[in-house]
């Protein structure tokens, strides 16, 4: 009789150890996690711009921008009424954490995704995208400084040639 316990109780201990590891191993990563939230975010996006009120560009941008943890990259086309419509790109950040049993792992994700907005063509379409290297981790795009066909050239950097270390960005000159 007592066997019978010891090796149902063996039985149990083994059956819990694999229930726990089998719920480890198939549990989505704290990144496949963040992601499907920023693709949730960007569905909710989307409809609010096609279901929105605003029918041009600037008023689209500004809707999609009033989201937060959302940053407009650019707004292409003026009015989504006509063709081509309206194409505007933006960045979800995501950040998320959770307990771990050696401390909290974390996680912060920038998803880019350009939404079509074209109702002559009946083209809602949402879909992801790499995001821009030229666009600042804020969000706020700046655009490129526009420079005069009278404007005199930089003066050319005088002194040793500048070194780069891998991995950092390198230096500007001073104006």
């Amino acid at each position: 009789m007592l066997s019978i316990v010891v090796l149902a109780i063996l039985l149990l201990l083994v059956a819990s150890v694999g229930h726990t590891i089998l719920t480890i191993t198939t549990e989505p990563s704290i990144e496949e996690r963040a992601h499907s939230e920023a693709e949730r975010r960007a569905a909710v996006i989307g409809d609010a711009l096609v279901h929105g009120v605003a029918d041009d560009a600037a008023g689209l941008g500004q809707s999609a921008a009033r989201n937060d943890r959302v940053d407009v990259l650019t707004v292409d086309g003026t009015d989504r009424r006509h063709s081509p419509g309206v194409r505007v790109v933006f960045r979800v950040h995501v950040t998320m954490s959770q307990p771990l049993m050696a401390g909290r792992a974390s996680t912060e994700m920038r998803v880019c995704f350009r939404q079509v907005l074209d109702q002559e063509r009946r083209d809602f379409s949402r879909s992801q995208v790499p995001c821009p290297d030229n666009a600042p981790p804020d969000g706020t795009p700046t655009p490129e400084p526009a420079r005069s066909s009278t404007a005199p050239a930089p003066p050319p950097m005088s002194g040793p040639e500048p070194t780069t270390v891998p991995g950092t960005l390198p230096p500007v000159p001073a104006r």
